[in-house]
Order: structure tokens, then C-alpha cells, then sequence
């Protein structure tokens, strides 16, 4: 049997595995150390739970996934078999961003918003993946869209519900509706409409209540990366707001925690790429800040642990059959699929950087500028090189358990992964090989998983390989399906 039950101890004592005296005026380690100690774990919370149930039923919906897509043809109504495939997907399964929904979803009532949300973002999610009833799909996943907005209505006019962690998760689940359904960015309000509402819950509620339970910093912390990715595609600065929220969140990551710093790096990148668009560097000032930025990420990934480190397969060890599934004389094995989003994320990153080298050099002529254009020349095709060798993986059958031909369920959702680093990369390169290796890739891909995407990003590379990738990324959903 599996039980959950944390100790009574403030948050500083924890992280800092001293024993606190538990004081009702304040604790007296953090008083000593000049801490800021935001109190005890509310009493509730330290009630021992049977988790037996919960984790047989994450067992068992991991392997939903493989099935998922069967249910079409079962006798039930579509929003029960959409609900499945999304909490299999997101919430048990390869993506699990919502890994915390069940517990406040086990509490909703069949009239809270909440219901109504994972509804709206369910069908919308089916919808996208069901072509045959993808009309019908996306007019229910409209109509319940339209009873979320209300309900969530209701909820924001009640003071008490308003700061219910079930409100802020409601209100994130209708971003992704929005990142599902609205793919067009000349349209880039949802983008960041429904994170804006969120944001101002988080600020109503207090940033120090974050760290009333693991569910509001769980919550927290997906605002926060969701922000981010919407302003970069967006092209906003970032917010006060969620500068201040990263700055409160700091406390609860570790300081080694690779995902955490390269988020925060990603937050200077935004502000820097605003900076350019509205005119604000010089030349020679927008290549040395992308140089330090450059520098800054490359610190952060020399310094991760073994976990976020690649292993490397030659190519002559495949099978030669496997040998056209590889670019080059080797590919990349992460420990996960995860692993392989946050190293490409980082790519994406350093070509953009790359880019703007490359482009705001100041040719004089001279023999520096030769050698600073041709090191960015090839870190360019480095960073290139390094993405396509994080894609065999997924598709080489037997390197993953579920990896086949056809494609599994599990690997179909993981190539989509891989996508918008695969576009970025062979749109930036200058390798005469890596971009039709790429497009061929990707046809692959299109033709052994039925990935609808896959083709999409082919043929965006054959006539616009020039595209924004921002325009890109919206076009695939975003983070709908890729995180």
C-alpha cells in the first residue's frame, strides 16, 4: 500500500534539512538565518492518504495510450471517449503536463467549470486526431468551449471560488483549447488572453500563497513555461508579472535543475528578440549580447548532470537497412522524450542566436570578421547536426520498446516532439544534405505514423523553408502537442 503524508515543517527548513522548532511566532532556524518563512503546511494537509487506488490507475491509463485511438468505436458519447484520450495523453501518458488535473478533477462537481474545460479541451484534442468525425468533434468541442467561458464566468463573480486552484487549472485548459484550435497568429490575442486572466488569479491570490500546497506551485509552474513559450511566439516582452512569479518560483528548484535555468535563459532570449524587433540595439551590440547569451547557454549545458546527456549510436552498428533513418555516422539516445524536448528547446535557441550573428556582422573586410562568420557558420550547423541526430531514436525499430513500423501510438506522439527543432534546423542549415535528409524524414514519418504533422512540416520545408518559425509552430498547435 502506498501512502502520502508531508512532515508539518516550514519550506526553508525542508530545502534546508534542518529540523524546525515549529514556533507559533515564526520559525526560529529561519529567524536566525534572516529567511523569509511563510509559515507551516496547513494542517489538511498532513492527513495520511491510501494512494494505492491512484497509483494502479496511473498503471493501468499508461497504457490507454496504445489503445486510445479504438475508442471511436465504442458505444459511448464522444466528450467520454475525447476525456480518455486526453487524460491518457496528457495527464498518464507521454506528455503528463497535466499531471496534476486528477486531483482536482476528482472533486469537481458535474456543473463546476472545471468539467466543462477538460470537456472543451478533450474534444478539441480528439478532434485534431479523428478525421473521420473531425467536423462533428469540432462543433461539440465549440459548443462546450462556449459553457466553459460561462461557467468560468461564475466562478471569477464568487471571491471564494475565483482563487480555487480548480479556477487557475480551468483557466489554463482553455489555453490550450485556444493552442489547439487557433493556429493562425495574425490572430495572436488567444495566444495570451486566457495566460493574462491566469496571471491575474496567481496576483489576486498573493505570490507568497504559492507555497500553500504543491498543487498551486505545480499549477504556478506551468503558467509560468506556458507564458513563456506564447510570448516568444507571440513576440512579447515578458511581463513584470512573470518576471516577478519566476522570481518567487526560484525557490522551489534547485539550483542544478537544468529545465528551471534554461527557462529562465529563454526569458532573457524573448527580451532580447523584442529588443531587436523594436529597433533598439545597434549591430555590433546585437551580436555581442547574442554571443553572451550564446555563452550563457552553453555554460548551463556543460554544467547538467549525466541525466540530460545523449548516448551515441554509430551508424555502422545499425542494421544497413536502418542506415537511410540516419543523418551523418551516428544518432542520439536520451533517457526520455522529455530529455530530447528540453536539449532541442536550447537548440532552437543558439540558431536563432546564430542567426542574428550571421546577419548583423559587420563585414569590414578584415580577417576577424572572417573568423567570427565562419565559427558561427559552423556552430550553425553543429546545433543543425545535433537535432536530426535526435530523431533515429524515435523511429529506428527496437531502440525505444515501443518503437515498430507501423508506428506505435507512444512513438507517433514522440516524433511530434522532434518536429518544430527539425524545421528550424534544416531551414537554418547550409548542408545540401540535411535539408532533403530532413524532408524524406519526415515523409517517413508521415507514412509509417499516419502523422498528419509530419507532412505538414515537409512540405513547409519544401516551399516556405524561409517561414517564421513562429508562424510554424502555431500552424502544429504549439505546445497542444508537443510538450
Amino acid at each position: 500500500m502506498v501512502y502520502k503524508g508531508p512532515s508539518r515543517d516550514c519550506l526553508p527548513c525542508r530545502r534546508r534539512k534542518l529540523k524546525c522548532d515549529l514556533r507559533k511566532d515564526g520559525c526560529g532556524q529561519c529567524l536566525r538565518a534572516g529567511i523569509s518563512c511563510f509559515g507551516y503546511r496547513d494542517s489538511n494537509d498532513l492527513v495520511f492518504r491510501d494512494q494505492t487506488r491512484s497509483v494502479e490507475r496511473k498503471m493501468l491509463a499508461a497504457k490507454a495510450t496504445t489503445v486510445s485511438l479504438q475508442l471511436g468505436t465504442l458505444d459511448h458519447p464522444w466528450n467520454v471517449r475525447a476525456r480518455h484520450d486526453f487524460f491518457a495523453h496528457y495527464v498518464f501518458g507521454l506528455s503528463s503536463s497535466y499531471n496534476i488535473l486528477p486531483l482536482l478533477y476528482d472533486k469537481a462537481k458535474p456543473d463546476d467549470c472545471l468539467v466543462a474545460c477538460v470537456d472543451a479541451a478533450s474534444l478539441a484534442y480528439v478532434a485534431n486526431r479523428e478525421h473521420a468525425a473531425s467536423k462533428e468533434l469540432f462543433r461539440l468541442a465549440a459548443q462546450h468551449y462556449t459553457v466553459a467561458l460561462r461557467r468560468i464566468n461564475a466562478a471569477l463573480s464568487n471571491p471564494e471560488l475565483a482563487l480555487a486552484d480548480s479556477t487557475l487549472q480551468s483557466v489554463l485548459l482553455l489555453d490550450l483549447y485556444e493552442k489547439i484550435m487557433g493556429r493562425d497568429l495574425e490572430a495572436a490575442a488567444p495566444w495570451l488572453a486566457h495566460l493574462n486572466g491566469a496571471l491575474a488569479l496567481i496576483k489576486a491570490r498573493g505570490y507568497n500563497n504559492l507555497v500553500e500546497s504543491d498543487v498551486s506551485r505545480t499549477l504556478a509552474n506551468k503558467l509560468f513555461t506556458t507564458l513563456l513559450i506564447s510570448c516568444y511566439i507571440a513576440s512579447c516582452r515578458i511581463p513584470d508579472g512573470v518576471v516577478e512569479l519566476g522570481r518567487k518560483l526560484d525557490m522551489f528548484h534547485d539550483k542544478d535543475d537544468f529545465k528551471w535555468r534554461i527557462s529562465k535563459m529563454n526569458q532573457k532570449m524573448i527580451n532580447f528578440r523584442i529588443d531587436i524587433a523594436e529597433g533598439k540595439l545597434s549591430s555590433s551590440q546585437i551580436v555581442e549580447e547574442a554571443k553572451r547569451l550564446h555563452d550563457a547557454y552553453r555554460e548551463i549545458e556543460e554544467t547538467s548532470s549525466q541525466r540530460w546527456q545523449p548516448r551515441q549510436v554509430m551508424a555502422s552498428e545499425e542494421d544497413p537497412a536502418n542506415r537511410p533513418l540516419i543523418f551523418g555516422d551516428h544518432y542520439h539516445v536520451y533517457k526520455g522524450h522529455f530529455e530530447t524536448q528540453v536539449r532541442n528547446t536550447t537548440r532552437i535557441m543558439h540558431l536563432q542566436l546564430q542567426a542574428y550573428i550571421q546577419k548583423h556582422l559587420e563585414d569590414d573586410g578584415s580577417e576577424e570578421y572572417t573568423r567570427a562568420l565562419e565559427e558561427s557558420l559552423r556552430r550553425t550547423e553543429n546545433f543543425a547536426e545535433k537535432v536530426m541526430a535526435s530523431v533515429p531514436q524515435f523511429i529506428i525499430p527496437g531502440v525505444h520498446p515501443n518503437n515498430s513500423i507501423p508506428f506505435s501510438s507512444v512513438q507517433t506522439l514522440r516524433c511530434g516532439i522532434v518536429l518544430p527543432a527539425v524545421f528550424i534546423a534544416a531551414g537554418a542549415s547550409k548542408n545540401p544534405d540535411l535539408r532533403p535528409w530532413a524532408i524524406r524524414t519526415l515523409r517517413f514519418m508521415a507514412a509509417s505514423g499516419n502523422i498528419r504533422s509530419a507532412s505538414m512540416t515537409a512540405d513547409m520545408l519544401e516551399n516556405h523553408p524561409g517561414l517564421d518559425f513562429r508562424f510554424m509552430y502555431a500552424k502544429l498547435g504549439g505546445y497542444a502537442f508537443t510538450s
